[in-house]
């Protein structure tokens, strides 16, 4: 069936109306919705507003009601998110979900990728990533996420994962009662893409039955709000009183780590060559090493340079073979690093 601007219509698969407000021309129509939001909408689940068009309207009974398309592939698992009554919480978290695919090793699997909402609002959102062929654009995936609950967004390729640097969020807040105005909001998420390979980057948590990587979008807890209200009212009332001088010593940590990935030692490494980038990579090397070398309590330090093609991992053991033989290194933990790092003793 084809729309036009100002059209009214149903929507098949859910109990709302609306008004048509763009013709996209890969089968999507913009709807504005019955709470005002512009939603994209697929035509074949969309019917004319019998109400305005009486003739169609006809038309339409006389055919089957198509069923409610199954959208793929949602896979919901079983987990128990706050479902507080429907109104504003002084507590709210908005997460991404990395979750491996079920049945499979972590350090294996593809990874499917979840919007959490543990809040009261209904969220217009719109996810972000960028194209794998033109880093300066980005793929889009927008829908509504109900309150208290978790969507399915995409899975990403085992192959494709160390492409993945950022993710961005753009919000819009609603809600079925009245409520306080809350402000669109938009978010970035930087990812580092190597920790996906380390076993114990994945966690139990609330929202899934195998353990994940839960990263924060946004979060307000009680708990925080109390202990910050708690330490300024410390605060005032030290100020008044008179203390002794107290000499605080801090515990100096024996192992140190150092990654040596080159999205976590640079905001942007455009336009550097692979040389100037193992380049830099070596002289945050030799710097670390010197600096822990020096600290008489830093005993041993591990270098993570993943796995790759291994070139910064031969580079590092070249170094040290010839400028620090005094010193002796080995494969870091396995079950932390994954292969990918290397531990080096400097006491």
């Amino acid at each position: 069936m084809n729309f036009k601007t100002g059209d009214k219509v149903k929507f098949l698969n859910e109990n709302d109306y609306g008004t048509v407000t763009r013709v996209m021309n890969n089968g999507i129509v913009m709807v504005l919705n019955s709470d005002d939001f512009e939603v994209p909408v697929q035509a074949s689940e969309l019917i004319l507003d019998g109400s305005q068009y009486e003739s169609v309207s006809k038309e339409v009974k006389k055919q089957p009601v198509p069923q409610p398309r199954i959208s793929e592939p949602q896979k919901p698992r079983p987990v128990t998110i706050n479902s507080a009554p429907q109104e504003e919480r002084d507590s709210y978290g908005f997460y991404l979900g990395f979750v491996p695919e079920e049945g499979k090793n972590a350090l294996q699997a593809d990874l499917e990728v979840y919007l959490i909402n543990d809040s009261c609002f209904k969220v217009l959102y719109n996810f972000m990533r960028p194209d794998e062929k033109n880093r300066n654009l980005f793929n889009s995936v927008s829908g509504i996420l109900e309150p208290d609950t978790k969507e399915y967004i995409e899975t990403i390729k085992r192959d494709n994962i160390n492409g993945l640097s950022v993710v961005k969020f753009q919000f819009l807040y609603s809600m079925d009662t009245p409520h306080t105005v809350r402000q669109p909001e938009e978010f970035d998420i930087k990812i580092s893409p190597q920790k996906f390979f380390l076993a114990n980057y994945y966690k139990p948590n609330d929202f899934f039955d195998i353990n994940a990587v839960i990263m924060t979008v946004k979060e307000k807890s009680l708990m925080g709000d109390a202990v910050q209200k708690i330490s300024e009212f410390s605060q005032v009332k030290d100020n008044d009183m008179p203390r002794p001088r107290l000499r605080v010593v801090k515990k100096q940590p024996e192992k140190e780590e150092v990654d040596l990935h080159i999205v976590e030692l640079l905001d942007d490494d455009r336009g550097m060559s692979p040389k100037e980038k193992l380049d830099y990579q070596m002289k945050v090397f030799r710097e670390k090493l010197d600096e822990y070398i020096k600290n008489p309590h830093v005993k041993k330090v591990v270098f993570i340079h993943g796995k790759g093609n291994g070139t910064l991992k031969t580079e590092i053991r070249r170094c040290l073979d010839l400028y620090y033989k005094r010193y002796q290194y080995q494969d870091a933990s396995f079950e932390e690093y994954g292969g990918g790092a290397t531990l080096v003793y400097v006491k």
